[in-house]
């Protein structure tokens, strides 16, 4: 079976794009990874990477709230490679914690300009590399949540309010609107890219220890390497397009 060649990760300076980024190394041993920091030069742990993998591991700078940004990151791509086998855009922030009422809107504008503006600024700007792809597993991998389904929000925010004591409202509400509208929105990239050979694939990373989120339940390696079998696996034909980590499908 072949494997992706050339492989673009956005967001990647911690957390769950770092430890994707580690897993990739391995999991795709003949991959070039092109990845991204705001500032590179402070992405230290990259860095390390970067430094023991010179020739497989390019870093760039990108603002994925900044669509010149992204929109020189593919110039920047393009002078390497014109085809992309696999896009992961793992950019994404959670801001405006607290009761939805009190917390004011700059939070959910802030959640919503990295986590789906973000996400379209790279739709638009890499779909073009994933479509000159002849890899039969290309996809366009946009991180998501099982806090973004209608389906599991009763029973997700009712643990989110016992564990955090909250019990009068979810105290992610902000972040669940965003991963909800990133839901769409993935949803209708995939209408229009799938019928190409694109498939526009949402994953849940789990719910993963992290500084934005110490409390998960599962750690980071599992989620990255869970997250890249998925895609491993995942082509065209696929029914479902909004997975979890270990290949769970979730509802809508």
């Amino acid at each position: 079976m072949s494997t992706p060649k050339n492989i673009l990760l956005i967001g990647t300076t911690r957390g769950i794009g770092l430890g994707l980024v580690q897993h990739a190394l391995s999991a795709f041993p003949s991959a070039t990874l092109y990845t991204t920091a705001r500032d590179p030069e402070r992405a230290t742990e990259l860095q390390k990477i970067k430094a023991s993998n010179e020739d497989r591991v390019q870093i760039f700078t990108a603002d994925s709230t900044d669509p010149e940004s992204i929109k020189n990151l593919a110039a920047e791509v393009a002078k390497s490679t014109d085809t992309l086998d696999l896009v992961i855009y793992n950019a994404g922030v959670l801001a405006g914690a607290g009761n939805v009422l009190d917390v004011g809107v700059s939070g959910l504008k802030d959640n919503i300009e990295t986590n789906v503006y973000g996400a379209y600024y790279a739709a638009v700007a890499f779909a073009p590399f994933l479509l000159r792809s002849n890899f039969e597993r290309k996809s366009l991998a946009l991180l998501s949540s099982s806090f973004g389904s209608f389906a599991l929000s009763d029973m997700l925010s009712a643990v989110k309010a016992a564990a955090f004591g909250t019990v009068t409202f979810d105290p992610t509400a902000m972040y669940n609107v965003s991963k909800t509208t990133l839901n769409r929105l993935g949803k209708e990239l995939d209408l229009v890219l799938r019928p190409q050979g694109l498939p526009v694939v949402l994953i849940h990373p789990g719910l993963v220890r992290t500084d934005m989120n110490p409390l998960g339940d599962i750690d980071v390696d599992t989620s990255a390497a869970g997250i890249l079998s998925v895609l491993d696996k995942y082509s065209a034909t696929n029914k479902n397009n909004f997975l979890a980590w270990n290949g769970e499908e979730l509802p809508w």
